[in-house]
């Protein structure tokens, strides 16, 4: 995917912030430019007839036999006519098309390289969906977390861990339901470690304390992300949620750090 953008990312200026929530015009083409590309240079049951069609009618278009100026030409022309969501709901039903055709990773480097040019606040996953975008170290421990709760004895903690990132890639992100959630995993996870199972996070914390297995400092940040859990998004709390949208980024990275603490404890 080298020549995707090759100049401007080595020598342009820096890349924009990635909050931008919308499809600009530019954008739009340069995905059609790649999505073709692909099928050009591929040697896959992936046709241009065959992508034009599925991008046509994924976005409610009726697609034609023959096109005026060609599939690129007519695909480019009904992209650019859509509100901005479709895109980003296109980019994902495309997925299994290059997965089929042995491209998807190809795709997949493409398409963040064209999000990430434009500032997009999203990334296209390795599972095919698309997830908001983190500073590189934040997302090498969020990355970090899924594999190690891959051990079959974490997957209730899995799904809510992968419930929490659902709603953070949400639009507009659920903020409550995903401090909720990742406070959960956090919790299946302490207990499932320490053989709790019917245990609060509490007493998970002050059962680590008892044997003395964790620096009391870090205690004390586990003891108050339980009290910051208790005080502002806890089950069943009828004050309304207030969490500054920094806050709930420091809530949702510190609950996934603990993830990674409680499973790597000797």
């Amino acid at each position: 995917m080298d020549w995707i953008r090759n100049f401007s990312t080595q020598e342009g200026p820096a890349l924009p912030l990635r909050n931008l929530e919308d499809a600009p015009h530019g954008l739009r083409q340069e995905l059609i430019d790649h999505f073709f590309g692909l099928v050009e240079r591929g040697s896959g049951p992936l046709s241009e007839e065959g992508l034009h069609r599925v991008i046509c009618q994924s976005l409610g278009v009726k697609a034609s036999g023959q096109p005026y100026a060609g599939y690129r030409y007519a695909a480019g022309r009904d992209i650019g006519r859509v509100p901005w969501m479709r895109i980003y709901d296109l980019i994902c039903r495309l997925w299994p098309e290059f997965e089929r055709a042995g491209l998807h990773e190809c795709y997949r480097e493409g398409v963040n390289r064209i999000l990430a040019a434009y500032g997009v606040a999203w990334d296209l996953g390795g599972d095919g969906r698309l997830h908001r975008v983190l500073p590189v170290e934040a997302q090498a421990q969020v990355e970090a977390a899924f594999r190690e709760l891959g051990d079959p004895r974490y997957a209730p903690a899995l799904a809510l861990f992968n419930a929490a990132r659902d709603f953070c890639d949400a639009r507009p992100r659920r903020d409550r339901d995903a401090c909720a959630n990742v406070f959960d995993a956090m919790e299946s996870v302490a207990k499932e470690r320490y053989g709790r199972p019917n245990a609060t996070f509490g007493d998970v914390v002050a059962e680590v304390r008892h044997r003395q297995a964790l620096n009391p400092q870090i205690l004390g940040v586990l003891d108050a992300i339980n009290t910051l859990r208790n005080s502002n998004f806890g089950h069943g709390m009828t004050t309304p949620f207030n969490l500054s949208a920094a806050e709930v980024d420091f809530t949702y990275l510190a609950c996934i750090g603990a993830v990674l603490l409680f499973v790597r404890m000797v």
